[in-house]
């Protein structure tokens, strides 16, 4: 994870639990986790070890090519 990109996270949280954020947006980053903001503004803390899944959600804007 970047700092400032945004993506959509699969983590396990359990021995057999697994739970997904999307269009989280990293901020800080730790030398065993990271630390994502939603958009609704709250926190969460994700450990490195425990990330099953990540992709970095591309912004449709970017994308259009202008004229």
């Amino acid at each position: 994870m970047e700092i400032g990109k945004i993506y959509d996270v699969a983590f396990s949280t359990g021995r057999y639990e697994t739970e997904y954020e999307r269009g989280v947006k990293c901020i800080k980053k730790t030398p065993q986790s990271y630390r994502v903001e939603r958009a609704d503004g709250t926190k969460r803390l994700i450990k490195q070890d425990f990330i099953i899944e990540l992709k970095e959600v591309v912004d449709a804007e970017d994308d259009r090519v202008s004229s």
